[in-house]
């Protein structure tokens, strides 16, 4: 029994002996692998840095330049790069194509033993994109050779090392696209979110992002298509998709306020977009005017990439009962750091109420059918929209009416006499309205109105009046003739009508019955209307 005891003590201590050997020889091979894997590694990093460069180069025909590149390879193989910047050839900007201030690039070891070029993940921080001016063809030969790049349709890339990357994440990331006209400002963007997929020569990449608008401020969900990247001219690069924009706070702009939605599609190149969308305002309105309207529009637009100069070609715009027509551009102008708006707007739908309700505060004054046709300038500035708004039109209105029952008064009875109804004949007849027409060229700025004519008709009666009207105190300075078909003996009864015909021959003129100067004053509530006759002033009431 004891001989068996000592032999299982042996065989214990063997096998104790045995494990511990095993150990101590495993922890030296894994001891002498992981340091020959980290020379490996070290090894490897110059050569890995080479291929990236190479890599790079290839891909956007430039030169670059890499601080720093640390190789990992646990739990995977991992790249961390430092301080990338990529500079076109040849180009004289002094800026770089291309700044990052750190990637994170992650792959398998299939990849690093079979040395394809294909990278499941990149993560970038600090990415800056800027696209010059313009630059020289690198062509070696043709007509192009030498000749500055401004294309408008995708041009074609030359890349010859395949680099496929399945995933970048590039939050943060700024665009800067510097204008093709210099002393323009460049167009920036800056992205919140960025997320690009299968980024490789000769393919377009998709991405989603989160784009920061500056005014009215939001962001702008948007996602699409990019590429393939043109070497020889970045901005012939294609992109397409869709965006959408909500809640944008319109009050950012000084004089108007509501709350903007859009959605729409874009397609083109980095210089020239096409942009087909529509914008919701359903609670449009002037600070210093009217009600507020419920605005849509519908658009056609061609972007400017590089400076955001915007041509609309049309814009439908409708509120309550009324469509415009618009066409112009949104353009910065020399030395201006903000856009000018320039639009021609036509309408052959649209009611006076319509237009008053959103300029002017309170019960709108005349009702009518509107055909207007203006020119429209908005100029960068901190005043009011009311106040900068530079108009330069015409305008019909057929069969307006007063809704003053004060002015509809005055204007019957100007009809009455004009047509020969006296005053007492007049009384016996029933209360009555009368239509009004009006045709008249306007000018407007600094909120003021100026008519240079403006002809205004009820049934027996015509005035031509010029003058002005301010939009925020509702003064009215006008001049004009007033021509009626009655003479002025016939606007009398009784002992006046026979008295006064002696003088209708001082009055006729031009076919009319009576025709004197005329003037309109007061405010657009309480307009005081008076004549001129022999030197002195009757007001009509």
């Amino acid at each position: 029994m004891r001989g068996e005891i000592s032999t299982e003590k042996i065989t214990r201590k063997r096998l104790a002996y045995a494990i511990v050997a095993i150990f101590v020889l495993g922890l030296a091979v894994g001891t002498a692998v992981f340091f020959w894997a980290r020379n490996k590694v070290q090894d490897f990093a110059p050569m890995a840095r080479k291929r990236i460069i190479q890599a790079i180069e290839d891909r956007f025909d430039a030169d670059a330049d890499l601080k720093s590149l640390t190789i990992k390879l646990y739990p995977h193989p991992e790249a961390i790069g430092e301080g990338l910047s990529i500079r076109h050839k040849n180009w004289t900007d002094p800026q770089p194509l291309i700044y990052i201030r750190k990637f994170v690039a992650e792959t398998d070891y299939d990849t690093v033993v079979s040395r394809r070029n294909h990278v499941d993940l990149v993560r970038l921080e600090g990415l800056v994109i800027r696209i010059p001016r313009r630059g020289p063809s690198l062509m070696k030969m043709g007509e192009e050779q030498g000749h500055e790049v401004d294309s408008e349709t995708p041009g074609q890339d030359r890349t010859q090392f395949k680099f496929l990357i399945e995933k970048i994440i590039a939050d943060g990331t700024q665009i800067v696209i510097e204008p093709k006209i210099e002393g323009k400002n460049p167009l920036e963007f800056d992205l919140q979110k960025l997320t690009l997929r299968n980024v490789g020569p000769g393919r377009p990449m998709t991405f989603v992002t989160k784009l920061t608008n500056a005014k009215p401020p939001g962001l702008i969900d948007s996602q699409g298509s990019f590429g393939p990247w043109q070497r020889d001219d970045p901005r012939s690069t294609a992109v397409s998709g869709s965006y959408n924009f909500q809640h944008a706070d319109l009050g950012v702009f000084k004089g108007i306020s509501g709350t903007l939605s859009s959605t729409g599609k874009y397609s083109g190149v980095l210089q020239e977009l096409s942009v087909d969308g529509s914008t919701d305002t359903p609670n449009f309105a002037l600070k210093h005017g009217g009600a507020p309207v419920h605005l849509v529009t519908n658009f056609h637009s061609i972007v400017n990439g590089t400076d955001g100069d915007t041509i609309l070609d049309p814009v439908d715009a409708k509120f309550l009962k009324s469509e415009f027509i618009c066409r112009g551009g949104v353009v910065r102008q020399q030395g201006d750091k903000a856009k000018t708006v320039s639009l021609d707007a036509v309408t052959t739908h649209a009611r006076m109420e319509d237009i008053l309700r959103l300029v002017v505060s309170g019960k709108p004054m005349l009702t009518g059918a509107v055909d207007f046709k203006s020119k429209i300038v908005i100029p960068p500035g901190q005043q009011d929209v009311l106040d900068k708004l530079n108009l330069d039109g015409s305008f019909k209105i057929a069969r307006a009416e007063f809704t003053s029952p004060e002015v509809e008064h005055r204007l019957v009875v100007l009809s009455d006499r004009a047509r020969g109804i006296s005053k007492k004949e007049e009384e016996e007849q029933p209360a009555q309205t009368v239509a009004s027409d009006f045709d008249g060229r306007f000018r407007q700025d600094n909120g003021v109105i100026s008519f240079s004519t403006l002809k205004f008709s009820v049934p027996g009666a015509a005035i031509q009046l010029h003058g002005t009207y301010n939009l925020r105190t509702q003064a009215i300075d006008m001049n004009g003739i007033f021509r009626m078909q009655a003479t002025l003996a016939d606007t009398q009864s009784g002992i006046k009508h026979w008295l006064l015909i002696p003088f209708d021959k001082f009055f006729e003129k031009d076919g009319s019955g009576f025709e004197v100067p005329i003037t309109i004053t007061g405010t657009r509530d309480h307009p005081e209307i008076g004549a001129d006759i022999f030197h002195h002033r009757f007001t009509i009431h």
